[in-house]
């Protein structure tokens, strides 16, 4: 039979009985001019990267498979690497390549395409390989770190590079990788921003839009109906259940009022659900509410039998009419009968919702279409029923632009699992396995529609990390111990997939909000009712942070971990100080990021140096004595670093109390030791002493190695008794103490010994803490405690003195569920809740500006909690300055 192409409608129908045979097809105008345009560009003088946009559902797959084809047949190429982003796609791609044969308007004749899986190694059969961009740069990483050489002598063959549909960051990591080989890389996008055409001089080698693809009749157009009753039922009472019968039921109400009017048999259509389970529901729902039999609507997810089988069926049969599917048909599926898409789970990734619609803007014949839906004439457009907002807010206004998702929001807390099954790099029944180091056994795991894994055993985990401690029975990063069975690559490198994407949306938000800025008459910017113009930065500010972030992370991958100050580590989140909120934050992103400082950044002082690395990896052996952790902990700590464990679900993990000061965040616990040796005389030591003007002296006989030490009250105790006494008379036992040790912990010690030895970072002996050491660090905490407790009362006589409490009640309990019957029973909050109220200001009657007034009240509240949680690094000068200027201003308005 010859294979239809319903997307170039001038090819043969197809003979639905028999097996498969070689395709012939008629290239259209465009995807030949697509393909000459890179024809023209490779033979051009040292031709490196190239960059094509084709809009989905136009045919990339036709366009590399002739562009493959007649590279091998003039000889221009031997072997050629297709690289995707997406396993889906690679099976979808793979299968056309091997069914391609060149024939038609050129008039050539040939055999298929040898195609090749790329499963690592250095020899690749085929002259077509297909590989995923996970397993390909996961082997790249692997061997040059194991000396088994680097994946570039790999492919030393490889004459050209195609890239199919991958994120910007693959785009990144596929040009570096391959800067080195002499081979072009020729990337295929959907759209393209002004980093990704960076990277490829600045400009597109071929472009094709969605909206000429509709013009010219090589594409369908959507039609969008949103199912706003069911989107209602979603935010009530309503349980899931009832939710998905409330969709269904609109859906089945518009399907033939709205979308196909005079039509009775339901359209083909592809509904997206949210998992697995759900699709389950979503079956038995559809075949209730429309009232049809078991064969009307069909499961085709990874965990249903033989999946291929049921989309043949519904791509060439009558029956089904509905396919419920989690991601399985959202990319890499020619179904060019489908007439509808429904959504019934949220879309995070913009990349996945293009593809996505690409399952309905594909054209077919009319006969063609016929066959399997009888009383539909010609597919003129597709509908789209959104019960979830994919569609909201007009982003499909254009042809090129679809819904913008706001999965930017994904950098502002702790990936999971379920987040990459939603941005579809990941399946739900995908397997995966985890190594162990000491036996080098295998334990296999699968990803669970609820974003879990489960082992085999039946024991389930709800992340990476927990199910990898179970299998090791010590704690082990499971972002990087578990790895995809079908990419071989680690779920960390998945999880940079999606990140990277994140990132991209947020890049794009800040570029948007900074034109809207830049459009503002700055006389409107001067009025004291608009926001503050700086308000709109916060957002580049966090895209430059997270650069930063991936920078580093690029830097640890290579080997040159960075090292700066934690003064100039914070400041990439544009931090003076450290506070909960800050480390809280910091944490996230380095652990989305798989990496942790060394030593850790909260632990030392602000002047002290730490070096950004990966993330501890699965170890190689177990730990001798490996260290009891709790399930629920996010951090397990070890002497070097803080290891950044996930043991538990993300609403779990801030459980820990926050750490106040730790011995580390001491200036003297960093600044080194002086010392002498065991064989050292008396007047050595005394004359060290002198000379530093110090207490206490070290004995020491290497820098980790802490013999003892001698004070003055022990060297003269030791010549009252003996005038020529030895060194080893006057030594006292050393009282040594953790860097990591809370500060109020130890506070007995430095009481009892009026000083103790830190061990530092390192297990070397860093410092000497001593009790005006303590006293200096609570003194320069309490300074600011006190202040703003002043501040407190000042503020609340003011306005105890000029406003009742009647409306400090309207203005803060409205509700009275605080039962605010007092003064006294008013937060700074509340303060500065009472104060932005014009009312309540002017009952003042203070000839002051309320707007700057109540910004810098603002900034005070804000410095009052990082106050309260007695974080380690001391207010700024100018910080303390600031409260005594405003206290001063206070007092003078206090009645």
């Amino acid at each position: 039979m010859a294979i239809r192409d319903d997307n170039n409608p001038a090819t043969p129908s197809p003979d639905r009985v028999g097996s498969p045979s070689p395709a012939q097809i008629l290239l259209r105008p465009p995807q030949a001019q697509a393909v000459d345009a890179i024809m023209a560009f490779l033979a051009s003088e040292d031709p490196r990267r190239a960059l094509v946009q084709v809009p989905v559902g136009f045919g990339k797959a036709i366009i590399i498979a002739e562009l493959c084809s007649r590279l091998l047949q003039a000889g221009r190429a031997r072997k050629i690497l297709l690289v995707t982003d997406l396993r889906s796609d690679t099976v979808a791609i793979s299968d056309v390549l091997r069914r391609y044969h060149p024939a038609g308007d050129r008039g050539r004749s040939g055999g298929s395409l040898d195609v090749g899986q790329y499963v690592g190694g250095f020899s690749v059969s085929g002259n077509v390989v297909v590989a995923t961009s996970q397993r390909l740069l996961s082997h790249a990483k692997a061997q040059e770190g194991d000396g088994r050489g680097s994946l570039r002598e790999s492919l030393e063959g490889i004459d050209l590079v195609l890239v199919y549909q991958a994120q910007r960051t693959t785009l990144l990591a596929l040009a570096e990788l391959l800067d080195e080989m002499a081979a072009p890389l020729i990337a295929f996008v959907l759209s393209a921003d002004e980093r990704t055409l960076d990277l490829f001089g600045g400009k597109l080698l071929w472009q094709y839009t969605f909206e000429q693809a509709l013009l010219e009749g090589y594409n369908v157009p959507p039609r969008i109906y949103r199912l706003r009753s069911a989107s209602e039922a979603a935010t009530g009472p309503a349980d899931p259940q009832v939710w998905t019968w409330a969709v269904l039921t609109e859906f089945r109400t518009k399907l033939f009022s709205q979308a196909f009017p005079g039509r009775t048999t339901v359209p083909k259509t592809v509904i997206f659900a949210m998992s697995d389970a759900h699709a389950d529901a979503v079956v038995d729902a559809c075949r209730q509410v429309f009232e049809e039999t078991q064969d009307f609507a069909v499961k085709i997810t990874a965990q249903v039998d033989s999946p291929q089988e049921l989309l043949h069926r519904f791509r060439t049969e009558r029956e089904p009419r509905i396919a419920v599917t989690v991601d399985m048909l959202a990319s890499g599926v020619d179904t060019p009968a489908v007439e509808c898409l429904v959504f019934l789970r949220p879309i995070k990734s913009e990349l996945l919702y293009q593809q996505m619609l690409g399952r309905g803007s594909r054209l077919i014949a009319a006969d063609s279409l016929q066959a399997v839906t009888p009383d539909a004439r010609a597919k003129t457009f597709f509908a789209v029923f959104d019960a979830v907002g994919v569609t909201d807010a007009g982003h499909f206004s254009t042809a090129d632009r679809v819904p913008r998702q706001d999965h930017h929001r994904l950098t502002a807390r702790r990936l999971r699992l379920s987040d990459l099954l939603t941005s579809g790099v990941l399946s739900v029944g995908a397997y995966l396995r985890y190594k162990s180091p000491g036996t080098g056994s295998v334990t296999t795991a699968v990803v669970r529609d609820d974003g879990s894994l489960g082992l085999l055993d039946g024991r389930t985990f709800s992340s990476p990390s927990a199910a990898a401690a179970a299998v090791a029975g010590y704690p082990v990063n499971g972002w990087t111990a578990w790895v995809t069975e079908e990419e071989d690559a680690p779920l960390d490198q998945l999880r940079q997939t999606i990140l990277s994407a994140a990132v991209d949306d947020l890049d794009k938000l800040a570029q948007e909000s900074a034109a809207l800025r830049n459009s503002i008459d700055a006389e409107q910017l001067g009025s004291p009712d608009e926001p503050d113009s700086e308000a709109g930065s916060e957002t580049e500010d966090r895209v430059k942070c997270l650069a930063e972030l991936q920078r580093l992370r690029r830097d640890a991958d290579s080997g040159k971990p960075q090292t700066l100050s934690v003064r100039e580590f914070i400041a990439l989140w544009g931090a003076r100080g450290r506070d909960a909120r800050l480390i809280e934050t910091i944490e996230t992103d380095l652990s989305n990021y798989g990496l942790v400082t060394v030593p850790d950044f909260r632990l030392v002082t602000i002047e002290d140096q730490v070096t950004v690395e990966l993330s501890v990896a699965p170890a190689t052996s177990p730990p001798a004595a490996a260290e009891r952790y709790i399930v629920g902990s996010a951090l397990t700590e070890t002497t070097e670093t803080t290891r950044i464990i996930e043991t538990t679900e993300p609403s779990k993990m801030r459980q820990r109390p926050e750490r106040g000061l730790v011995v580390g965040n001491l200036p003297s616990a960093s600044l080194g030791v002086e010392s002498v040796k065991p064989a050292a005389t008396i007047e050595q030591a005394i004359t060290t002493m002198l000379l530093h003007d110090y207490s206490q002296l070290a004995v020491m006989s290497g820098q980790r190695n802490l013999n003892g030490a001698v004070t003055w009250k022990s060297i003269a105790k030791a010549r009252h008794q003996k005038r020529d006494a030895p060194l080893s008379a006057a030594m006292i036992p050393p009282v040594e103490v953790s860097y990591k040790d809370d500060l109020i912990d130890i506070l007995p010690r430095i009481t009892a010994h009026d000083f103790v030895f830190v061990r530092g970072p390192y297990n070397a002996i860093s410092g000497i803490v001593t009790a005006s050491d303590v006293v200096q660090a609570y003194g320069a905490m309490t300074s600011p405690f006190f202040i703003i407790g002043e501040i407190d009362q000042t503020l609340r006589w003011i306005l105890e003195d000029a406003i009742d409490i009647e409306r400090v009640q309207t203005l803060c309990d409205a509700d009275g569920t605080r039962q605010i019957d007092a003064f006294s029973r008013l937060t700074m909050g509340d303060y500065q809740r009472v104060l932005e109220n014009p009312e309540a200001w002017s009952a003042l009657g203070w000839p002051l500006d309320r707007k700057v007034f109540s910004q810098r009240l603002k900034f005070i509240c804000e410095m009052r909690n990082n106050i309260m949680h007695f974080n380690g690094d001391p207010l700024p000068d100018e910080a303390v300055t600031m409260l005594k200027n405003f206290l001063s201003l206070l007092r003078e308005y206090c009645p």
